[in-house]
């Protein structure tokens, strides 16, 4: 699955430096668990979303406010994103989400 996009080696990391953010709920996040349970983990529909068809799978960026955050309007790069692929998710945070993007080639607003 997974294996076909630029990620794997992302994912050995992923975990390890997601803990490092700001947003308390994704250190409550684990790979592998299907896009339901991370949605509740998250506490709802992101404020923004961006799907992708890379190598046959669907690469999806989902971008959460963050606790106590204002409006929608925010720029991304001021909300969490949690990254599935094929409705599982891979990685969190913008660390593993730019090097995800790089990896398949897609342009991510600094």
């Amino acid at each position: 699955m997974a294996r076909s996009l630029g990620v794997v080696p992302v994912l050995l990391l992923g975990a390890a430096l997601a803990a490092c953010s700001s947003d308390s709920r994704l250190k409550k996040l684990t790979v592998g668990i299907a896009k339901d349970s991370t949605l509740a983990v998250m506490g709802g529909e992101p404020a923004r979303a961006s799907r992708y068809l890379t190598d046959g799978h669907i690469l999806e960026a989902l971008y959460f406010n963050k606790p106590g955050a204002g409006p929608d309007s925010m720029p991304d790069r001021k909300r969490s994103p949690v990254i599935l692929v094929d409705g599982v998710l891979i990685a969190w945070g913008w660390k593993q989400w730019d090097s995800i993007a790089v990896a398949n080639k897609i342009v991510v607003e600094k």
